[in-house]
């Protein structure tokens, strides 16, 4: 299966959002421990930044229309393989308590959407899911590093504390990139993904 590149967002792109009027002023920094643990990684940090409190909502595209995710809170980190080229994009959000499940509900329908129109048979048209821990683990990937941009798009539901974590594992310049082969991309995209998930544990 194929993801479909004009689906995925832009490496220095945030998610699609929804403007509103500002909100009540936000009660302590629940999500920033997590952007903090991910920024010290293993991996370079090249940016780290939180969502404006005057956006509640982001919009997802799905088979049955555009939807909205709500957003109590959120962090952007980018991260870089040494040589410094971006290769993750992670993204973490909380949800609000009344529409965590709606959230849920609308960020698998896009997904299965990307899926269903990228896929070239039918047994291709699935949303990989896993579950780890408390965390349940969506995943899309493409099959080879022939095309730039996202290689892995991958959304991760923490339900008992209303977390969904938006991750974008990305291409690079085969010039200069950090992995030589696909499992070698394979290899580090999983200890990026493992290290996400014990940060959002």
């Amino acid at each position: 299966m194929k993801l479909l590149h004009v689906c995925l967002l832009p490496v220095a792109a945030a998610l699609v959002l929804t403007t509103a009027p500002a909100r009540a002023e936000r009660s302590g920094d629940p999500l920033g421990p997590i952007a903090d643990c991910v920024g010290k990684g293993e991996l370079k940090l090249l940016e780290r930044g939180r969502l404006p409190e005057s956006v509640p909502t982001r919009s997802v595209s799905t088979a049955s229309g555009t939807r909205q995710v709500s957003m109590a809170d959120g962090y952007r980190v980018l991260l870089a393989t040494p040589q410094g080229l971006p290769f993750v994009n992670f993204k973490v959000e909380l949800s609000t308590p009344e529409s965590a499940e709606a959230d849920r509900a609308a960020i698998l329908a896009q997904m299965q959407q990307i899926a269903e129109r990228s896929a070239t048979s039918k047994d291709d048209a699935v949303v990989k899911r896993e579950r780890v821990g408390d965390a349940e683990v969506l995943a899309l990937h493409q099959k080879d590093l022939s095309r730039p941009g996202p290689l892995s798009f991958y959304s991760i539901f923490v339900p008992a504390r209303h977390l969904v974590s938006t991750i974008y594992v990305l291409n690079q310049d085969p010039a200069k990139r950090a992995f030589s082969s696909f499992d070698d991309y394979v290899k580090q995209r999983d200890a990026a993904i493992a290290a996400a998930l014990r940060c959002l544990g």
